[in-house]
């Protein structure tokens, strides 16, 4: 069974004969070919191929234009893409290229042992890249159910607070006295006791899940407190103010000022999302 799944996009069908006659040498390769840009996006979206060789000059939908497409669908963006062109050769050409989305790019005539060296390499750092998109899936996962079972035992502390508040009202008698220094003893022991988050230990989860993150925000926009980096740390997480009230142990209210506040420091116009700003730092 092959490995790898590799799509070529090509309206001349001889390089498209070129490609596939050096590439199938390789049992690992499994070949999906395709005249024009148009198509191409819409068989890679489909098939999910694991290296995309596209010519820039093509009927329907050009190169580029389909790399473009590609790179702004969640399905397809993390697709490699090798521009191929026997016309724009300049180098303005291949910043083009690579400002659309391409990662390599490849003059004809092609090179066989030059185009194997580029697949086989490009498809190695995509499997690297693709093994560390899933360890920072996970451990995003993790801290979440982290943040989430925080959330939860927070809720059940408040709802013993509650209740021991309703015994006290309903106490009556010569006991009442003795039964209120109990139940404030529990309240002291549940808030002495109550989940708190090593909040070392969490910036480092968020460093490693979102590379440069914290230290970006600190470099781009100066100093934060400790509160307004949770604050941001939490928003990444696309927490709303009530989950994140819950877990810090204040109010909505309070998290919502917070976040003005935080909107502020970071200059955003009034009508600017900070959730949507955060999500694309």
């Amino acid at each position: 069974m092959s490995k790898y799944k590799i799509l070529i996009a090509d309206d001349d069908i001889y390089i498209i004969k070129d490609i596939m006659r050096t590439l199938l040498k390789n049992p690992d390769y499994t070949i999906l070919t395709t005249g024009n840009g148009k198509a191409a996006y819409e068989i890679a979206e489909i098939e999910s191929p694991d290296l995309i060789i596209m010519d820039w000059q093509m009927p329907v939908m050009t190169g580029i234009e389909s790399t473009m497409l590609l790179k702004q669908n969640p399905i397809t963006k993390d697709i490699p893409i090798i521009i191929t062109t026997g016309i724009m050769i300049e180098s303005i050409d291949l910043s083009t290229a690579l400002i659309s989305g391409a990662v390599d790019y490849l003059r004809k005539p092609i090179d066989e042992v030059e185009l194997v060296a580029r697949i086989e390499n490009m498809l190695t750092l995509s499997e690297a890249y693709l093994k560390i998109k899933q360890q920072n899936e996970a451990m995003q996962s993790q801290l979440t159910s982290r943040l989430v079972n925080i959330q939860q035992l927070n809720e059940l502390k408040m709802a013993i607070i509650r209740q021991l508040d309703t015994i006290r009202n309903q106490a009556i008698g010569q006991d009442k006295q003795a039964l209120n220094e109990t139940i404030c003893k529990t309240e002291r022991l549940l808030h002495s006791k109550a989940y708190s988050i090593n909040w070392d230990d969490f910036e480092l989860h968020i460093e490693s899940t979102h590379q440069g993150f914290l230290n970006k925000l600190k470099s781009k926009y100066g100093e934060f407190t400790r509160y307004e980096l949770r604050l941001c740390a939490f928003l990444k997480l696309n927490m709303s103010s009530k989950e994140i009230a819950s877990i810090t142990y204040t109010s909505p209210n309070s998290v919502n000022i917070a976040r003005k506040r935080l909107k502020k420091k970071l200059n955003l116009n009034p009508d600017e999302s900070l959730q949507m700003f955060i999500q694309g730092l």
